[in-house]
């Protein structure tokens, strides 16, 4: 377990979106979006970054960062049926979906 208070664990997804729901991918993944909304009701969370590729206009990263791997998995649990709503809700905005993977800050 991470016990610096300045460390994090950040889960990185990577999107290939459908063009036309550019703007409401942007807006529901980015800081004011459904996502956001359910994961502040959590104390350790820590924010998520959206990132649009330079290179790719159709590519985007997502960086979800809480303060560690058990604080995300127990919200997760917590919220499973809200989570798995909006996920299902917004399958529609992208074509791909893919989970980079799981990280931990290093100090």
């Amino acid at each position: 377990m991470i016990n610096d208070s300045n460390a994090v664990y950040s889960v990185i997804w990577k999107y290939r979106i459908r063009p036309e729901n550019r703007e409401k991918f942007e807006f529901e993944y980015g800081h004011n979006g459904a996502w956001t909304k359910l994961f502040i009701e959590s104390e350790n969370y820590r924010g998520s970054f959206l990132h649009k590729s330079v290179d790719e206009a159709d590519t985007y990263l997502l960086v979800d960062t809480w303060i560690t791997k058990q604080s995300y998995k127990n919200f997760k649990k917590l919220n499973k049926e809200t989570y798995d709503q909006i996920s299902s809700g917004f399958e529609y905005l992208y074509r791909i979906e893919e989970k980079i993977g799981s990280f931990n800050s290093v100090q």
